[in-house]
């Protein structure tokens, strides 16, 4: 299916520039701390600056669920931590909330929010936002010289 993809992302018509900002785009909603909105925000994203989804597809799903969300939260967390000068560890109440989520409980979200907003929640939306900026900003140059080094070859053939 990736691959399915990522040749789709090839063929694009749209120029070098243009795909690699909604991949840039995509990579930065991947990061961004608002979990479980981030298909949401690249459609709305996609639609409203009538990007090519592909490509702010493929960059959001750099946070896949199966494989790299739980690197990037640790990633995350400890980045804001650092960034915030606190310990990279989390306090024992915070840590079960985190064990133990309750999704459709309004008890443990005014927990989360209220009681662990300061210990949990603000080093990992600091981080996480540290991280979207600059894995946003290393993926649009990267992107636009294989873009344009793919697009080159093309025209020699």
């Amino acid at each position: 299916m990736f691959r399915a993809t990522f040749r789709r992302l090839l063929a694009l018509d749209d120029p070098p520039e243009r795909t690699a900002l909604a991949f840039s785009i995509g990579v930065f909603i991947a990061f961004s701390p608002f979990l479980g909105l981030h298909t949401i925000m690249a459609t709305l994203i996609a639609v409203i600056f009538r990007f090519n989804k592909v490509a702010i597809y493929t960059g959001t799903f750099v946070n896949n669920p199966f494989l790299t969300l739980v690197p990037i939260i640790i990633a995350s967390y400890a980045i804001g931590a650092l960034v915030l000068g606190r310990p990279m560890r989390i306090s024992p109440e915070g840590l079960e909330l985190l064990k133990h989520p309750r999704l459709f409980d309004g008890v443990y979200w005014h927990d989360l929010f209220v009681h662990s907003w300061n210990d949990v929640l603000l080093p990992f939306a600091i981080g996480g936002l540290v991280l979207s900026v600059v894995c946003s900003a290393i993926s649009y140059p990267l992107t636009l010289r294989f873009l344009r080094a793919r697009r080159a070859v093309q025209d020699e053939r």
